[in-house]
């Protein structure tokens, strides 16, 4: 079984939506980063497993509904009074920046989705990630069993159930808060990859 450090590298960051404990994780030779809000062992936590974004976190794009994910679990977090963020570098759900960035033109050429032009680059699937990890790390931090999800990810579901977690309910963003770029990706992963997104 691969090992890893759960505390390989840890501290406190004061953030726009309060105090998040950061720790930096190996596993497989991969890095994964998780923020801690409050107690998660004992309460009831959200919890989010995000994926990089470059476009959407650290430059606006409004292609994607990244940020307002991101942003929003966050909020939903302070709120609540008890979450977690595993993050991890499976950019492009999994075909990394340069492929994703080569996807993206397609769609901008053709007007297709974004699952179709997964299949246009001979990718097989529109979503090569694997979350096992991402279960992993949530284990060795002691997350309760019963937790809320913010996300609308049907493999993520899976992973999260398998590792003994009861998911009690979703979250997710807003009704609005995403354009209409972003609005058209989120029916495409709700009409092809079997998202369980409401707005």
């Amino acid at each position: 079984m691969s090992k890893y450090s759960i505390a390989m590298t840890s501290t406190t960051i004061q953030t726009e939506f309060g105090p998040y404990k950061v720790s930096c994780h190996r596993l497989d030779g991969e890095s994964f980063v998780s923020f801690v809000y409050g107690d998660i062992t004992t309460n009831t936590p959200i919890v989010r497993i995000h994926s990089a974004c470059l476009f959407g976190e650290a430059f606006h794009s409004i292609h994607c509904d990244c940020h307002h994910q991101l942003t929003q679990t966050m909020k939903s977090i302070q709120t609540h009074g008890a979450g977690v963020i595993v993050y991890s570098y499976q950019e492009g759900r999994g075909i990394g920046l340069e492929n994703k960035i080569k996807a993206m033109e397609i769609e901008r050429e053709t007007g297709c989705d974004t699952v179709d032009a997964f299949k246009k680059l001979g990718f097989e699937q529109a979503d090569l990630r694997d979350f096992k990890k991402e279960v992993r790390i949530l284990q060795e931090l002691g997350a309760a069993k019963e937790i809320y999800s913010f996300s609308g990810n049907p493999r993520k579901r899976r992973e999260l159930e398998a590792g003994g977690f009861t998911i009690l309910g979703e979250y997710e963003i807003p009704e609005g808060v995403a354009g209409v770029l972003a609005q058209k990706e989120r029916r495409a992963k709700k009409e092809k990859l079997g998202y369980s997104y409401k707005n």
